[in-house]
């Protein structure tokens, strides 16, 4: 095996795990290298075009391993990112004009499937498609996840490479196996969630997507697992971690946003002075009654304008507390959910006169925070839980919380892996009444027991 940098030892075994193989999938933790694994890989297979597929802020982290694990300059990586439909053609039939024998496609998640790009892509040539944090394509209908299968049916050899494969839910693994070997678990969805779960058809009917058996969710799991592992390498790093704490910071919620959130949960619909906002259905009741915690909600007028607007500023104030405890230059990472919520953060961090960055739909700001120019960055869960580094701090703070298990668990390994050398804290916000649980204390209970937030809601706000 040719190696430009030293393999850790799950490494090498990962990689003589997949030299052999021509589809595979590659299941290590966050921090362990993968894509170290996957460039050895690269490097020792007679393959002359790779695509690797992954997320926008993924592409720029892949240019960087290959210069600095590929083992020799008879190469040409081409990240095709910000490139335009039509000029990612360009890019691609430049790259394949160079006289090398590797070229390395880089392309986004986002932009794969947009044509013309897509379709100029399924006539070249290509002989490996690595399809990096794969739990991307798990929704078997989106575009994305459907031309991966497509153009997956074109290509030999396809490898998945994921630190959560199964994060939520048995149906997450189908569309990943269907891109990756669908003699595995077939291609017919109705098949796979008839043998895999357990459905509530009353429940789902009534609400209008599938719901779960509270009890007994799924069924078959030892003959799945089998399945899914017939293909896959599992391994731990060896490198030993330092400790980490999860504190749940509770706050008490006054009696004017206590009134607002049961007027909206008994009614369906909360009415005043500046406007009024209505749901209808258990999932847009949640993220409502996360608004009213979280202190802004969108408010519609009486000519159907929707302004955010405050009702309490509690959770601000909370977040000025924690901060106001540690060293004012300390690194710290905020989690959010909300646009609101950065609104706040960045406030409450102008108020302390301490440096904010943002990464987000709207910002890129890490590099100039993990340069030190700044001390909190705040960050998004879509935006921030792959493929980014947060190890330059080991306090971490959940502002608002996250309906999805695995952006959450992802989020976590940001900060606590590899490369960190100081004891992790999490800090976790979470808002209570007097009468009854609040959304947060909900989520918060399904995340600490690794349970499907939305089913565990669904269970939970479902008179008995």
């Amino acid at each position: 095996m040719r190696y430009k940098t030293k393999p850790w030892e799950h490494q090498i075994k990962a990689l003589e795990y997949l030299y052999p193989r021509d589809t595979a999938a590659l299941y290590t933790d966050m921090g362990t290298g993968k894509s170290k694994i996957m460039i050895d890989l690269i490097a020792n297979r007679e393959w002359h075009l790779v695509l690797i597929v992954c997320t926008k802020k993924g592409c720029q982290s892949w240019v960087k391993q290959f210069k600095f694990h590929y083992p020799d300059e008879d190469i040409v990586v081409k990240n095709l990112t910000d490139y335009s439909t039509v000029a990612k053609i360009e890019q691609l039939n430049d790259a394949l004009a160079q006289k090398v024998s590797r070229v390395v496609l880089i392309v986004n998640y986002e932009s794969i499937w947009r044509e013309p790009f897509s379709d100029h892509l399924l006539k070249k040539p290509i002989d490996c498609i690595i399809c990096d944090e794969s739990h991307r394509i798990k929704s078997p209908g989106s575009k994305c996840s459907r031309y991966l299968t497509k153009i997956g049916k074109r290509v030999k050899c396809r490898y998945l490479v994921t630190g959560t494969p199964l994060a939520e839910d048995p149906v997450d693994i189908y569309a990943q196996y269907r891109f990756l070997d669908p003699s595995i678990f077939g291609t017919n969805l109705s098949a796979f969630r008839e043998q895999y779960l357990n459905i509530n058809y009353a429940l789902t009917r009534q609400l209008g997507y599938i719901v779960l058996d509270s009890r007994h969710p799924y069924k078959n799991l030892d003959e799945l697992k089998e399945k899914m592992f017939s293909c896959a390498f599992y391994g731990k790093s060896a490198i030993k971690l330092p400790k980490k704490h999860n504190i749940i910071h509770h706050y008490d919620v006054d009696k004017k946003t206590e009134q607002m959130y049961h007027e909206l949960k008994e009614d369906g619909m909360l009415i005043t002075k500046e406007g009024n906002i209505s749901v209808d259905n258990i999932l847009s009741m949640g993220m409502r009654q996360q608004q009213i915690l979280s202190g802004t909600i969108p408010l519609m007028d009486d000519e159907e304008e929707v302004t955010p607007t405050i009702i309490n500023t509690e959770r601000r104030e909370v977040l000025k507390d924690l901060l106001m405890g540690l060293p004012k230059d300390e690194p710290v990472v905020i989690f959010a959910k909300f646009r609101c919520d950065f609104d706040n953060i960045k406030a409450v961090c102008d108020e302390l006169e301490r440096g904010y960055s943002e990464i987000s739909g709207k910002r890129d700001d890490e590099k100039e925070w993990q340069e030190g120019k700044t001390a909190v960055v705040a960050v998004q869960y879509a935006s921030g839980s792959e493929s980014i580094d947060l190890t330059r701090a080991h306090y971490c703070i959940y502002y608002s919380l996250t309906y999805s298990l695995a952006l959450y668990l992802q989020s976590k390994k940001r900060v606590h892996r590899p490369g960190q050398t100081e004891t992790v804290t999490y800090y976790h916000i979470v808002a209570q009444m007097k009468k009854g649980k609040t959304i947060d204390e909900y989520i918060m209970e399904a995340l600490k027991d690794k349970k499907e937030v939305v089913d565990y809601i669904v269970k939970n706000s479902t008179p008995k």
